[in-house]
């Protein structure tokens, strides 16, 4: 047996319930209490428009009129017109362009007075807008002004969060490039067919009417994809410039547009993307063409796939846009980032990541175009921060999910002269990352290090790290122990204590001591680190040189300056970086006490406080 809930009895569990996200009581009497009179009928008309607009703009909801805030049935004091007229509000005060789907409305008698009820489900067709033109949206218990760009944006989520997986109508196996679904099918599972491998992907589904192909299948593998979505494409522009510029100062170069299925697109656009970044070509050693792009393959290759893959397909009248300007290229996607993932936890690196288009997601993932989902993002900033460039820029906008790289230097002017000092030591990119985090005398730690170079396998710190210090160009400074007690009162994890720092004598621009100043990792193995005492205070670099050349290999020295003022040029001691292949220690005897300009230097090996 049904049964059928009435209108009366709708009303009356709605004011048992009392005030909700979903439900909203509106008085017809205004005034203080014991002293109450009838509401202008007009501004209870407006209260109606505004409620249903808001709740229309959210996730629906019902509106009673005759009702107070607690709960009481207090009527509406007015004629049958003015109750009619309250009725059809819900038209009169909303705008013309954007009716109500239908809403449910009635003046019924409860407790022997009048109520006017009214129901309104979720507008999906329209950004609801009041008679004047205002754009409401239900926030909790408060009817909100609220952006309608924002309601259309997040509209577009909710229909994105399934989009790929509902069902492409009118498409059958015959629609798609069966060439390419046996190619992916060989790869999952040789000699599986190409029905089975479409419905192992959660691309098809077969019903009563037999196999059903979901959306993500056509965006996939469709011949023609166009057909089934025309916003499944790449516009690559080149400007020439740091602006788009229209009219006579028009100054985009190329415009060019590469359609396709996805699988196909990502090979066909990249291909395109390429072309356009190429800054020029040379012939390698290897008697091999390589082609220069204007930024890290890697990180362009990431940005791309991220557009592609986490793109809003439920958009489906606009493309993929890629704008290659002077100095920087933007990769705009329509839709804008998801409501559950910030922009800061995308900038911090957290790794985090929900997909929109999961089964899509999926199928470029077993064939192995994308890795983990999230690692993408991080890859993309690890690589240009090592490739000494400026970070990325992101931003989610109603426009859409915009990302861009620029072609300039990860450090400001004043950073990248200092770290100029060490052009003589040929630092690969990582090495140089490292001495940049101690400009100022700053201390760093090893999680600095690992965020700077986005090192994810120890083993890749140390080989970073270990040459720096057999250079004598960083040094601990703290032992093992002492990080220890500094993690354990700071309440913190030992590698982020600070215990690094590029030695003084760095920052003070070391000339080379000899010509072959390009030392390898194998060469540091006989590197020594070398402290010189008791030196003459008008010592130079030169006379420090020709003192201990004819017993090692001068690799550098540092010579801390002293008060000129009071006629010191250094501080009365160095350190210096020789080569040695016998026994450093039986060098250090000979050279310890050695006479020099008058006095007796104190020569000792330099050992790392920090050192095991």
């Amino acid at each position: 047996m049904t049964e059928i809930l009435d209108i009366e009895e709708r009303i009356s569990l709605a004011i048992k319930i009392g005030e909700s996200h979903y439900r909203e009581f509106k008085s017809a009497f205004e005034g203080p209490s014991g002293g109450k009179r009838p509401r202008d009928p007009k501004a209870v008309m407006a209260d109606v428009g505004r409620t249903l607009v808001s709740f229309a703009n959210a996730d629906g909801g019902e509106l009673l009129v005759g009702v107070e805030d607690d709960g009481t049935v207090t009527g509406i004091p007015h004629d049958e017109a003015i109750v009619a007229a309250i009725l059809a509000a819900d038209t009169s005060y909303v705008h013309g362009d954007t009716p109500l789907a239908a809403p449910r409305k009635r003046a019924v008698r409860i407790d022997g007075q009048t109520v006017a009820y009214f129901s309104v489900s979720k507008g999906t067709r329209y950004v609801h807008l009041t008679s004047d033109g205002r754009c409401l949206r239900r926030v909790d218990r408060e009817s909100l002004p609220y952006s309608s760009e924002r309601i259309a944006a997040d509209r577009l989520e909710d229909q994105s969060r399934t989009w790929d997986r509902e069902p492409a109508h009118g498409a059958t196996v015959d629609d798609l490039d069966l060439d390419l679904v046996q190619s992916v099918a060989a790869q999952i599972a040789y000699g599986i067919s190409v029905e089975k491998c479409l419905q192992y992907l959660d691309l098809a589904e077969f019903t009563a009417e037999g196999m059903r192909l979901k959306r993500a299948a056509v965006l996939l593998f469709a011949k023609d994809v166009r057909r089934w979505h025309p916003g499944c494409f790449v516009r690559v522009m080149t400007v020439q410039g740091k602006e788009k510029r229209s009219g006579e100062g028009y100054n985009i170069k190329k415009d060019e547009v590469v359609s396709g299925n996805i699988l196909r697109l990502v090979d066909s656009s990249w291909e395109r993307l390429t072309h356009a970044l190429s800054t020029h070509t040379q012939l390698t050693e290897s008697a091999r063409f390589q082609t220069t792009l204007m930024f890290p393959q890697i990180a362009v290759r990431e940005a791309l796939m991220n557009a592609i893959v986490h793109r809003n397909y439920a958009i489906e009248g606009r493309g993929m846009e890629v704008t290659i300007y002077q100095d920087r290229m933007e990769i705009l996607s329509p839709g804008m980032l998801l409501s559950t993932i910030s922009l800061g936890d995308i900038k911090n690196l957290k790794g985090v990541h929900e997909s929109r288009n999961p089964v899509i997601a999926r199928v470029l993932r077993e064939v192995g175009l994308i890795r983990e989902l999230g690692e993408g993002m991080r890859r993309m900033f690890n690589v240009m921060r090592s490739s000494a460039l400026a970070e990325p820029e992101i931003e989610s906008d109603t426009v859409g999910f915009n990302v861009t790289l620029y072609h300039k230097s990860l450090y400001d002017p004043s950073v990248k002269l200092w770290l100029s000092t060490f052009d003589r030591y040929k630092l690969p990119e990582n090495q140089v990352a490292i001495i940049a985090l101690g400009y100022g005398g700053k201390e760093f730690s090893t999680q600095d290090i690992i965020d700077r170079l986005g090192i994810i396998d120890i083993d890749q710190l140390q080989q970073a790290i270990t040459p720096l210090r057999k250079y004598g160009l960083l040094e601990r400074t703290k032992t093992h122990a002492q990080a220890y007690r500094y993690a354990e009162m700071h309440r913190i994890p030992k590698r982020e204590v600070p215990t690094y720092r590029v030695l003084e004598a760095a920052v003070a621009r070391p000339q080379p001591a000899v010509s072959d100043a390009d030392v390898t990792i194998e060469e540091a193995a006989r590197l020594h680190r070398l402290f010189v005492a008791n030196i003459p205070y008008e010592l130079t670099k030169g006379d420090l040189v020709a003192f201990l050349s004819p017993w090692c290999d001068v690799r550098s020295v540092d010579l801390p300056s002293g008060m000129v003022q009071y006629g010191s040029s250094n501080r009365g001691f160095a350190f210096t970086t020789v080569a040695y292949n016998g026994d450093i220690g039986r060098l250090v005897s000979k050279l310890d006490g050695t006479p020099l300009q008058g006095r007796r230097v104190h020569v000792a090996r330099y050992r790392d406080p920090g050192a095991a």
